[in-house]
């Protein structure tokens, strides 16, 4: 993928406003029903897939296997604009086998690229894992997201806070448990929006990526 020009936006953004990394992610149920909720942007890959993480037993890798296709909406408040993102995206590692893996590379489109490489995903996996709090990573070692507190132990005996890794058997147990629920979303863009309201009149801009890779851009009335 050549660099994508709507990328440097998004960069320069969050370069100005290191705060604002939360937005709003939409996937397709198995039941064809629309499901929404809040998540953090962790990073960007070096061929411009987005990247969040996930609990691997939350419903989003699910429906992510159910249906690829998503949609971001991505409001900066300090400067007024807001990012529309429309692309495919997956779950790593959801995929337990070389065939899997290999579909997931497929849907995001890096086969042959720096992000086509199994090992790439589980280095960036173990970045990303010691780049969350502590309090962040003890939640993938606590009870399974959804399930009635009448089926689980008291909450006194979940884990508050865990390190990345550590030197004691015991303690590093308990986090090889919470990071194998750990998990990389990828976002592979198709279509970005981009509108400005601080401009007046406001301004609204938006990319496709075409079959050849190159993106078409158009400007829109807002």
């Amino acid at each position: 993928m050549s660099k994508t020009p709507w990328l440097p936006l998004i960069e320069q953004q969050l370069k100005e406003n290191p705060k604002s990394t939360t937005y709003a992610f939409s996937t397709l149920s198995e039941e064809g029903k629309p499901k929404v909720r809040f998540v953090i942007h962790r990073d960007i890959t070096p061929n411009a897939l987005l990247l969040t993480t996930t609990d691997t037993r939350m419903s989003k890798p699910q429906h992510l296997a159910h249906s690829p296709t998503v949609e971001v909406a991505w409001w900066i408040e300090p400067t007024n604009v807001q990012f529309r993102i429309t692309g495919q995206a997956i779950s790593i590692p959801s995929p337990n086998t070389s065939q899997d893996f290999q579909r997931a590379i497929k849907t995001l489109g890096v086969e042959g690229l720096e992000e086509g490489k199994e090992e790439w995903w589980e280095n960036k996996r173990k970045e990303l894992w010691k780049g969350v709090s502590g309090h962040l990573r003890a939640g993938f070692g606590r009870p399974t997201p959804g399930k009635k507190l009448s089926e689980v132990e008291g909450s006194d005996k979940w884990p508050e806070t865990i390190p990345a890794e550590s030197d004691k058997p015991d303690e590093q147990k308990t986090i090889q448990e919470a990071y194998d629920h750990f998990a990389i979303i990828a976002i592979a863009p198709s279509a970005v929006e981009y509108l400005e309201l601080k401009p007046v009149p406001n301004r609204r801009t938006q990319w496709k990526r075409q079959e050849g890779g190159e993106w078409e851009e158009t400007k829109v009335a807002p």
